[in-house]
């Protein structure tokens, strides 16, 4: 009679599968972040999403990200949204600080008040 190993589990490892909700802001606040997740995860609760909210910033479109940490079906991501943007849309918009960026600096001398020479002597 042949034997046959019982199955078991060898290895896990994380597989992240989420739904972005993005943002036209910046960033969220954490107050944000607080009053968003109080109106949305016990709603999430009663639709069957045993799942919470997380948070990021998708730095090359400087855009906020409200991450739930699942895909729910069509219908079920329409309510989610609608939630959330309920929840969002006296918020403020917040843009990345823009930065101004010097360029061409000239050197005077303070004796002659003329431009000194910076090219390195080769």
């Amino acid at each position: 009679m042949l034997q046959c190993k019982n199955m078991k589990i060898i290895e896990e490892k994380e597989a992240w599968i989420h739904t972005h909700f993005i943002v036209d802001s910046y960033f969220i606040t954490e107050q944000e972040r607080r009053q968003i997740s109080i109106n949305v995860e016990p709603e999430l609760l009663q639709l069957g999403i045993q799942y919470g909210l997380t948070y990021n910033i998708a730095p090359s479109k400087h855009r906020a990200i409200i991450i739930l940490e699942c895909i729910p079906f069509d219908q079920v991501k329409t309510i989610i949204k609608e939630l959330i943007n309920e929840v969002i849309k006296d918020f403020p918009v917040r843009h990345p600080e823009q930065r101004n960026v010097v360029t061409n600096i000239t050197v005077t001398d303070p004796e002659t008040n003329e431009p000194e020479n910076l090219n390195p002597i080769s």
